[in-house]
């Protein structure tokens, strides 16, 4: 979804927990459901932690019937042994059934459900147990489950009132008016505390869940300025490599393009009809580099400065970069209309070695250098408007698949004599 997690959505919505019926949740439904996902993995996670907690104290419990009862009874074994076993039963359904981490709420209501019943209800029946001893088991075994196994405000709410009607049903919590006033205060009073505590967990993981998210909304946004500024995969390395990023590559195609006689309509119109103007060109032409697999290097005035094979090695880069400058030029033909005046743009396409690296420690930018870098802006610059003047480089990668005008000699400033050719277009 990139941006548009629940990071971004509280950056746009202003999410924010609120209250209602002492239910917390999310503004945003679809945010709601993000978080409960969230939760209920988690949750899964940490439940079978609790499951083997709660085999590890129905055991001990055990040990401290005998101490209670000064005896073993088998009816009281049979109950601690049948928690053990659908405790294990849970161990065992919740790393094979998926319905399970679907549904966990439910399915942790009815499992504590069940368990309570057993440690309250049925020991109660099963041996004369002091009421207080069978209400401090069923505390225990809410308390855990509410921190343990994450339970949202919906589930903490009815295990609360069966944790109520359990212990107020064992034998002799409600026997006299001496056994109301033990036990009917201390188990609401319990319960309500468990309320307390559940929403407290539950407040807390939401707001952690929604911390964590703005700071990967963060990060996003950063990453994507980044991306923005250099080639994803130079910009994983400066995250993770010190030093310079520096790089040589034997094969690859450098294009420029310069429109012809800028500077009198840049004269003519306001600046925010040229920058418009520019912006709307620029951005088809990172269009249809980012389509090509092609890198843009920068833009410096109306001049545009791309290269195929690089960062990611391309085999057919010359090709690339032809189809590219086409495209170019049709675009410039649609888009020439919204000028005051008719416009041209000269390109030139050189290929061959070039060093890549990133320069700079603020506004830091990804360049290239070398003798095809010159030769590429050369070819720009000697080049015809309307006209795509390609290296000779470039015209023996490329001759079989596109149709060139006839060779022509150039004196290249700064290199001499060379030998150019105008690509014309595919023969495909």
């Amino acid at each position: 979804m990139g941006l548009r997690t629940i990071g971004g959505w509280l950056q746009e919505q202003h999410v924010q927990l609120h209250m209602g019926r002492w239910l917390l949740e999310l503004d945003d439904a679809r945010a709601e459901r993000e978080f409960t996902s969230y939760d209920d993995v988690r949750g899964l996670a940490e439940g079978r932690f609790a499951l083997y907690i709660g085999i590890a104290l129905t055991l001990a419990y055990g040990v401290v019937d005998v101490l209670v009862l000064d005896e073993l009874q088998l009816d009281v074994s049979l109950v601690r042994l049948a928690v053990v076993l659908l405790f294990a039963c849970a161990v065992v359904v919740t790393g094979r059934a998926i319905w399970v981490g679907r549904h966990l709420q439910v399915s942790s209501v009815v499992l504590l459900t069940v368990v309570l019943l057993m440690l309250g209800t049925t020991l109660g029946r099963a041996a004369d147990f002091p009421t207080e001893y069978l209400t401090t088991s069923c505390t225990v075994t809410l308390f855990g489950a509410i921190g343990l196994l994450r339970l949202r405000m919906h589930a903490v709410l009815v295990m609360a009132g069966v944790y109520s009607a359990v212990c107020l049903s064992l034998p002799g919590a409600l026997q006299g008016v001496d056994a109301l006033a033990r036990n009917v205060a201390p188990t609401l009073g319990l319960a309500a505390i468990a309320v307390v505590i559940g929403f407290s967990l539950e407040k807390l993981r939401r707001t952690d869940y929604l911390r964590q998210r703005e700071v990967e909304a963060e990060q996003a946004r950063s990453d994507e300025l980044l991306h923005n500024v250099l080639p994803a995969p130079i910009a994983r390395r400066l995250r993770t490599e010190p030093g310079a990023i520096a790089d040589s590559a034997p094969e690859v195609s450098v294009l420029f393009s310069d429109i012809v006689g800028f500077t009198p309509v840049s004269e003519a119109l306001a600046p925010e009809e040229l920058v418009q103007l520019l912006d709307t060109m620029f951005r088809e032409f990172d269009e249809l580099c980012e389509a090509r697999g092609i890198e843009k290097i920068k833009t410096v005035g109306d001049a545009y400065m791309a290269v195929a094979g690089l960062p990611e090695p391309d085999p057919d880069h010359a090709a690339s970069l032809a189809e590219l400058a086409l495209d170019m030029q049709r675009t410039l033909a649609r888009l020439s209309p919204a000028w005051p005046s008719p416009i041209a743009m000269r390109i030139g396409i050189a290929s061959g070695p070039v060093v890549a690296g990133v320069i700079g420690r603020r506004r830091f930018t990804y360049d290239l250098w070398g003798d095809t870098v010159n030769t590429a802006s050369r070819m720009e610059s000697h080049g015809r408007p309307h006209r795509i003047q390609v290296s000779a480089a470039t015209h023996a990668l490329l001759e079989s698949r596109y149709t060139f005008s006839d060779p022509q000699v150039v004196d290249v400033k700064g290199k001499g004599p060379m030998t150019t050719y105008f690509l014309l277009g595919s023969n495909l």
